[in-house]
């Protein structure tokens, strides 16, 4: 019997447990049912191999949540291509440096993007850009024109377990973003891992609010609420406005959702959880960082009946590798629980060794769903798979009863709203500036983001360079929140080991 392919988690025929008439997709006034969103996606990728679409290229799609993104990347792996997921929220220097890593040659695109990627792929001989909505202009193509050109019931390729499908792209320390690459079979052992261990039912309606193009959004919850055959509905993208998502919560009946603590607690201080009617919620599960206690009590006296899951993840794995049950949720309190599972994890000294209860060490770990590699970077690969175990870059600990805690991120990474941040982004950027002799980001703690950027510049002497000059310059090349919010100009020289790396532990503020 072959291996599982993405394909199976949205198929639901008479002989599953599956329900093909069952609503799958939600998007405002667009509904999809489980047997239309098969039959679309089937289309799709038959349009796209008339239209010269091979197995094994890279689609780029830039957009923000719709049910069209779900056809698309369905469609995709139908036809054996693999999907390059781009932040929306990226400038163009960065989107273009997605396209040329992953070597995509299909873009499908919101139109409102339209204006940025133009002029990307226009350096880019053949890359063909496909518009989900909107005019086209020649040698463009339209979403709904590839689907009419795609016939039912037309022959797909026969897609292998272990091919690639999906490269989810994180970033790295050296401040470029890597693609973690991940299969067909590794997409859905990562989705059962997930309904294996999680209150996930074929009956919940699953708001799903993070971004498609983040692993959160399309690995943690979409893909294994399908799975199970439950309702998927998407959350508009752009700014979160709670009482807009408690309005879709009581719209739609919604029983399950996920959301960082940073957005749970703009929820909580805004009041819209008393202003409608959210009772049908049961189940939260909130990743990013850990839930405060007193976060868990203002919830609980809101809707008492609601089950809190936090979870611990990577893009690399893909995403959620552990989880705290809610029961611990005040007695272990800045655990991030125990392992999912699938999922084999260990805090290991230098020589690779299990620490002991309460000693610190590196977290690696180990499962089905784990990438295979980054893209076209073995050296990368090498470094961060040893033997069949991933280094995630965190430390931590372990206590008696085997329960994992955080204790820092080897990588520097800043978790700004739930948004991963790397220093080393920053960095490049600033030190592209002729006036900055040396640079260094850092986290600091935000009362309603977790976490924000701190910029730490020393500038070349005799040179005058304002803070507002060097976030315009940050705007231009990076992403709105990997912008720093507080800026510090150092008289002195960064501190920096005998080796010569900044030693961020002392830079306070």
């Amino acid at each position: 019997m072959p291996g599982p392919v993405i394909a199976d988690l949205f198929h639901k025929s008479r002989l599953s447990r599956g329900e093909p008439g069952r609503t799958a997709l939600v998007d405002r006034d667009v509904r999809l049912s489980y047997a239309e969103l098969d039959e679309r996606s089937d289309r799709l990728a038959a349009g796209l191999l008339a239209h010269g679409l091979a197995v094994g290229d890279r689609v780029a799609i830039l957009s923000h949540n719709r049910v069209d993104y779900v056809v698309t990347f369905l469609a995709l792996a139908k036809a054996g291509a693999i999907s390059v997921p781009v932040n929306y929220l990226l400038r163009g220097p960065e989107i273009r440096y997605h396209l040329e890593d992953s070597g995509a040659t299909w873009t499908f695109v919101e139109r409102q993007f339209l204006n940025v990627l133009r002029p990307l792929v226009a350096d880019l001989p053949g890359h063909r850009v496909v518009v989900f909505d909107g005019a086209t202009e020649d040698g463009e193509l339209g979403f709904e024109e590839l689907l009419a050109k795609g016939a039912s019931g037309a022959v797909l390729p026969e897609v292998e377990p272990s091919a690639v499908a999906l490269l989810q792209y994180t970033s790295g320390t050296t401040g470029r973003p890597k693609g973690a690459t991940h299969t067909q079979a590794g997409v859905v052992l990562n989705s059962v891992s997930q309904v294996m261990d999680m209150p996930i039912r074929h009956d919940d309606v699953y708001l799903c609010m993070p971004a498609l193009c983040w692993a959160a959004g399309l690995h943690s919850g979409l893909l294994a609420w399908m799975q199970r055959g439950a309702t998927v509905v998407l959350h508009p993208s752009g700014g979160f406005d709670p009482d807009a998502a408690c309005a879709l919560v009581e719209a739609e009946r919604v029983t399950a959702m996920i959301m960082v603590p940073a957005v749970l607690r703009v929820v909580l201080d805004s009041g819209a959880l008393q202003r409608h009617d959210v009772g049908s919620l049961r189940f939260l599960l909130v990743g990013g960082e850990p839930v405060p206690v007193e976060s868990l009590d203002r919830l609980e006296r809101a809707l008492p009946s609601v089950e809190v899951v936090q979870a611990y993840g990577q893009s690399e794995f893909p995403t959620i590798m552990a989880t705290l049950d809610p029961r611990y949720g005040r007695t272990r309190a800045g655990s991030t629980g125990k392992a999912l599972g699938l999922t084999e994890l260990r805090v290991i000294d230098e020589a690779g060794a299990d620490v002991a209860a309460g000693v610190h060490g590196d977290i690696i770990c180990r499962s089905p769903a784990t990438m295979r590699g980054y893209w076209n970077k073995p050296d990368e690969t090498a470094a961060s798979i040893v033997d069949g175990w991933l280094r995630t870059g965190d430390r931590g600990w372990v206590d008696d009863d085997g329960f994992l805690y955080i204790a820092g991120r080897s990588k520097d990474m800043i978790i700004s709203g739930g948004l991963n941040v790397y220093p080393a982004e920053i960095e490049r950027v600033l030190g592209e500036h002729p006036g900055v002799k040396e640079c260094a980001a850092t986290g600091v703690q935000d009362e309603r983001l977790g976490e924000v950027g701190c910029a730490w510049v020393v500038l070349h002497e005799g040179t005058s360079v304002t803070e507002d000059e060097l976030t315009a310059l940050c705007r231009e090349h990076l992403a709105g929140y990997k912008v720093p919010r507080h800026w510090v100009v150092c008289d002195e020289p960064l501190p920096r080991t005998a080796s010569g790396k900044v030693q961020k532990f002392l830079l306070k503020r």
